[in-house]
């Protein structure tokens, strides 16, 4: 049997799709921006011995819990019966995700601090420079160098694991999907449309990932 598609049942719902886009955006948006305000205040402590001994084990774990569990854990946890107020699904789902991306983020920091070759530095005391243009002139670049390619990948797999909200009934994208299905009965061009939604918002980021890595000379020879 052929399947008949028939979009224009979804034409009642294209408002709901795109208020359901702009908080999947905005929801990524605040992930991005806190997790990674986290994550290099978190880097830059784990860069330390003393760092590393004390909040290793609670990055592994943030780090081993799959992104589901922690945000199901936050969402019961942040509630009136644990805390004696709800936090909103929103923000619950902002505050568990931001948590997992700047466990990632953290030790990606961590990583091009401790990648910093030796010699660079040296030859940076050598020719008198202060342990403050040395962090600027040296490490800085260095670290921004190292940390670009991954961060990217990093953003843009938040963006597609924000759909996880869903499940805590925050009104993003699948979310919004979930309800036209239960209006309407058709399910494959409710996915269909969520598919091309998706693919509009991170192809873009995709190549815009790309031409930042060239800018910063670690991605593919530029053309």
């Amino acid at each position: 049997m052929q399947y008949d598609w028939n979009f224009g049942r979804l034409l009642p719902y294209v408002h709901a799709f795109a208020v359901g886009t702009i908080t999947t955006i905005g929801l990524t948006a605040v992930i991005i921006i806190v997790g990674s305000v986290m994550g290099i205040a978190l880097g830059l402590i784990l860069a330390t011995r003393t760092g590393r001994l004390i909040l290793y084990p609670i990055v592994d774990l943030l780090r081993a819990l799959p992104p589901l569990v922690l945000l199901l854990f936050m969402y019961y946890t942040l509630s009136e019966d644990v805390i004696g107020f709800a936090v909103s699904a929103f923000w619950v789902a902002a505050i568990a995700m931001s948590l997992n991306l700047a466990a990632f983020v953290g030790d990606l920091v961590r990583a091009a601090i401790d990648n910093v070759p030796r010699a660079a530095t040296d030859a940076g005391y050598a020719i008198g420079m202060t342990r403050r243009q040395l962090t600027r002139h040296v490490v800085l670049p260095h670290v921004v160098r190292e940390v670009i390619p991954g961060l990217t990948v990093l953003y843009i797999g938040m963006l597609k694991m924000s759909t996880l909200a869903s499940v805590i009934n925050v009104t993003e994208v699948v979310y919004t999907a979930q309800t036209v299905i239960s209006e309407v009965t058709r399910s494959l061009e409710v996915w269909t449309v969520v598919g091309a939604i998706f693919v509009v918002l991170v192809v873009p980021a995709t190549y815009a990932a790309r031409r930042i890595e060239r800018w910063v000379g670690r991605g593919p020879a530029a053309q």
